[in-house]
This record gives C-alpha cells, sequence and structure tokens, in this order.
C-alpha cells in the first residue's frame, strides 16, 4: 500500500485501507488551513481504517486532533465512514452537499425487515424471479455500513470557498454518481480533488435505484457534470481511489465516449421485444455473464442498467408500455 506524503501543492494524501473492497483503500487528501487542517474524504469506519487515517496524520507531522473540517465528496461509506470518530477526536465540522443530506441519512438506517421489504418490493416492481429474490435475501447483511452519529452538519453549496492557509477550495457540483456529488478545485494550483466523478481507470458507477423508474435521470447529470469538467482549467486531477489524472477533460471524454457505446448497444439489445427493468439489466454488456454476478453485484448493475434505461426513455427512443406489472419496455 502506499504511504502517507506529501505529493505537491501544499498537498497530503492519505491511503486509509478498505480491506473488504478490491478498491483496496480511500485516498484521503489534507490541506493546511486557518483552524489546522481540512480533509477531502474521510475513509471507511472500521478500526483498520482509523489505524490508517491516525498514523498517515502522524506521517505527515499531524495529528487527528489539528482536523478542523472534512469536506465530503459524496455520502457513499467508504468516504464518510470515519466522520464521527474524526469529529470525536477533533471536534471537527463535517460538510457535505445538501442533495446527499437525504441519502446519507438513508445509508445509516439499520438494514432491519421494514428496509428487507422494501428492497425486495422494489426488485420485484423491476421483474425479478422469486429465485433472485431469495438469493438476494440470503446475501444481504444485516448492519448499516455507517452509523447516524457521523451525519455531516454544515451545507455544502456550488462555487463556495472554503479556507485553507492563504488560498481557498471551491466546491464544483457534480451530480451523476450521487445526486450531491462535487468536486474540489484548489485554483491557485489548477488541481481538482474528483472523488468518484473522474478515475484514471475506473468507471464510477451511474445507478438509478427505484423501479421501474424514477424522476431523477442520473445519467444525464453524470454526462453533463463531465462536460462541466471538461471546460475547467485543470492540470491534475486526484481521485479518491487510484493514480493521479494527468489529462481530466480528456478521461472524461472517454468517460462520455464509454457510456455512449453502452446506450447504443443497449438500445440494439432490445430487437423487438418488450422486456422488464430486470432483463434489461440481462442484457447489458458486462464485464462477465449475468448469471457469475453475485446476489448483491446484481443489485448494482440492475441500477446502472435502470440508469441508462432511464436515459433512453428520456431521448425518446424507448417507451414505457402502460397496464403492465412489472413493467415492460420497448424500443421506439
Amino acid at each position: 500500500m502506499l504511504d502517507a506524503a506529501a505529493i505537491g501543492d501544499g498537498i497530503f494524501q492519505i491511503p486509509v485501507p478498505m480491506s473488504h473492497n478490491p478498491l483496496g483503500t480511500t485516498l484521503v487528501y489534507a490541506m493546511e488551513s486557518p483552524g489546522g487542517l481540512i480533509l477531502v474524504d474521510a475513509g471507511w469506519g472500521d478500526d483498520e481504517a482509523w489505524a490508517g487515517l491516525t498514523s498517515g496524520l502522524e506521517a505527515i507531522g499531524h495529528s487527528v486532533s489539528e482536523v478542523e473540517g472534512v469536506v465530503l465528496t459524496h455520502f457513499h461509506p467508504d468516504h464518510t465512514g470515519l466522520c464521527g470518530r474524526i469529529r470525536d477526536a477533533s471536534g471537527a465540522w463535517i460538510a457535505m452537499h445538501e442533495s446527499d443530506h437525504e441519502m446519507f441519512g438513508k445509508m445509516s438506517e439499520g438494514r432491519d425487515a421494514a428496509w428487507l421489504d422494501y428492497q425486495l418490493t422494489n426488485l420485484r416492481r423491476a421483474g425479478a424471479a422469486q429465485d433472485d429474490l431469495d438469493a438476494f435475501q440470503a446475501a444481504t447483511g444485516s448492519n448499516a455500513p455507517v452509523g447516524p452519529e457521523s451525519a455531516p452538519d454544515r451545507v455544502l453549496a456550488d462555487d463556495e470557498i472554503i479556507a485553507l492557509t492563504g488560498r481557498g477550495l471551491r466546491v464544483v457540483y457534480t451530480p451523476g454518481h450521487t445526486p450531491g456529488h462535487v468536486c474540489f478545485y484548489l485554483d491557485e494550483a489548477d488541481v481538482m480533488f474528483t472523488g468518484d466523478h473522474v478515475l484514471q481507470k475506473t468507471t464510477p458507477h451511474v445507478g438509478n435505484f427505484v423501479y421501474p423508474l424514477e424522476e431523477r435521470d442520473a445519467l444525464a447529470e453524470f454526462l453533463d457534470s463531465l462536460r462541466r469538467v471538461q471546460t475547467m482549467d485543470i492540470t491534475r486531477g486526484l481521485g479518491a481511489h487510484g493514480i493521479p489524472i494527468d489529462d481530466v477533460a480528456g478521461r472524461a471524454g472517454e468517460l462520455i465516449d464509454h457510456h455512449e457505446e453502452r446506450l447504443e448497444h443497449l438500445l440494439d439489445a432490445f430487437g423487438d421485444d418488450r422486456i422488464t427493468v430486470w432483463e434489461v439489466a440481462q442484457r447489458m454488456k458486462w464485464y462477465r455473464p449475468w448469471e457469475n454476478f453475485h446476489p448483491m453485484a446484481k443489485g448494482m448493475a440492475l441500477s446502472e442498467a435502470a440508469a441508462h434505461l432511464r436515459h433512453l426513455v428520456a431521448r425518446e427512443q424507448v417507451t414505457q408500455m402502460p397496464g403492465t406489472e412489472p413493467a415492460v419496455f420497448a424500443r421506439r
């Protein structure tokens, strides 16, 4: 694993371990501020991650007690899990865009019987068969990934400036990966902390999670946010996972092209059939056969398929057929 280190422009990078996940680490960034340190993201919420964060801060000559604030790119637990422990140790404020606050609250709720009933009903509306519902139920854990004590206490707005020592960190609203995802732009250095919006090697997940279709067009948001980033003068992108991004605009273009190709492939995969959201996911082009997906991975893939379906409906290339349960869709 990488060591905590200064990486130029007054930025420190701290790899926080996430041993359960193939990504391996969440990269937390630290910069000096008038009140101590500002962190970009916090890392996963377990003892191993806490040890990685605190030892990383010590390695760069600081301690967790010096943290003035934590700015969060989005609500996912590998970015927010340690917020409560950081606040308890330092009195730091925790900030997130308002559009992710509600989602964060839902992530903090326990996975009780009511939660499971909702998930199964939602999957049934997507067209999942009973065998798939049984497999999902068997694979579902019982605990929430983040405790409610970690909730943010400050709301971030687009173009807001977070005070650093002698400079500022600008909030750039980039919805798509989540409704309230933000990047952070270090103006004087033309550096952007891209969170999970743009990553050098990984294609960020973009999903709709309410079936058959929800009002939010997550993929449209993501593509628009990528285009916004393309217009900015960025010399270096620092994502939450993986290596730095030398050409953020170019990488954003690659991600746009990737999703356009997937949309085209999915439209072709409809043929003349009328299919459910679940069948849309089965026909999507994945990195391995659908039948080999773990039940929880199928749930994530289903949400991504729904996002692409939602966008095809918005483009008036696909339509929902009236009067069916579960809902079915066809090419126009």
